[in-house]
């Protein structure tokens, strides 16, 4: 029971790695295609990179719901979503947005981007969500 118990822990470990490893705000380079997302709105305050291809489908401790402004590079496309493992109201973005509090939420305009974001996706050209129009709408 007890090597069990240790096998399924290091499993969990290893399976959050990719997510979660060596991940702060403010530290890691910027990839060459990719984006930067800030703590405060203008780029500023703490950061943290993602390269093409990164998806987060939940977003490490101190991370969730503390973005307010995405820097966009390279080529690269993000596609954020209002809830974790990629569910609820997404953002398609192909260039910065300098205060995430001016982007409004189509189905509350009273609300923003600020502070909402929960999961995360780079991509090149077309992500998943492409092939569905107002994919947003419906989940």
């Amino acid at each position: 029971m007890r090597i069990r118990n240790t096998v399924l822990a290091l499993l969990l470990v290893i399976v959050s790695l990719p997510a979660f490893a060596q991940r702060d705000w403010g530290h890691g380079p910027q990839p060459r295609s990719g984006a930067c997302f800030y703590q405060n709105e203008g780029f500023g305050g703490n950061y943290f990179c993602m390269k093409i291809g990164d998806r987060w489908a939940s977003l490490p401790p101190g991370f969730n719901d503390h973005i307010s402004s995405i820097r966009v590079f390279g080529g690269a496309r993000v596609r954020v979503f209002n809830d974790g493992n990629f569910r609820g109201i997404s953002l398609r973005l192909d260039r910065d947005a300098f205060n995430l509090r001016e982007i409004r939420i189509p189905d509350a305009p009273q609300k923003s981007w600020n502070d909402r974001i929960s999961s995360i996706a780079v991509f090149g050209d077309r992500d998943e969500w492409d092939d569905h129009r107002d994919w947003h709408d419906r989940h």
